[in-house]
């Protein structure tokens, strides 16, 4: 399973990048309910996707960026 103990497989390397983005996106999505989630109306993609929702000026920022670095320390 780990690299070098089987011979070069690019399918694994894939999955394994694969399976990294979806733990890394399902975590920053966890965080994001959590700090976010009870602050908006409505949680949306732009807050996974649009860096204008990464800001030190309101509370909401805050939480954003919050978000990101739990879910990079989890990682």
């Amino acid at each position: 399973m780990f690299y070098g103990a089987v011979v070069w497989d690019p399918w694994l390397i894939v999955a394994q990048i694969v399976c990294l983005q979806c733990l890394y996106y399902i975590t920053l999505g966890f965080f994001l309910a959590i700090l976010v989630g009870t602050r908006v109306s409505r949680l949306s993609l732009v807050y996974f996707f649009d860096y204008v929702t990464i800001t030190t000026s309101t509370v909401t920022g805050w939480c954003v960026i919050a978000s990101f670095l739990l879910s990079s320390i989890a990682g």
